[in-house]
């Protein structure tokens, strides 16, 4: 991390960078192991260019920009993640119910006058 001067910086940057490695939790898991530590660097280095140059106001624009990401990015590909085997399930379980249902028809049709 680039310190500006001050230990009170240092700290605020040193507390967004883990509020955000922390929030890294959001993302899906492969994209969060493949480029998660990717992305905390470039983070920190947002965080600490827009400090130096704007002070609270540019660290706000950065935190602004990072929160975007996660509700059109991190959220949703995080729920696609988790409804891939709800998805697979359900058609599994659809698929089962059709063809039982199909196979009753087949044996009331093919056999109509058997057993009665």
């Amino acid at each position: 991390m680039t310190h500006v001067n001050g230990n009170s910086v240092s700290a605020v940057l040193e507390v967004s960078r883990k509020v955000y490695a922390t929030s890294l939790v959001l993302y899906p898991n492969e994209l969060r192991r493949e480029f998660g530590a990717e992305m905390v660097e470039v983070f920190d280095e947002q965080v600490s260019e827009a400090y130096s140059r704007s002070g609270f106001p540019g660290l706000l624009r950065v935190w602004f920009s990072a929160t975007r990401e996660f509700v059109t990015i991190a959220l949703p590909g995080r729920l696609a993640e988790r409804m891939v085997p709800i998805i697979a399930v359900t058609a599994a379980l659809a698929l089962m119910v059709w063809f039982s249902g199909y196979i009753g028809y087949v044996m009331e049709t093919a056999c109509a006058g058997c057993g009665h």
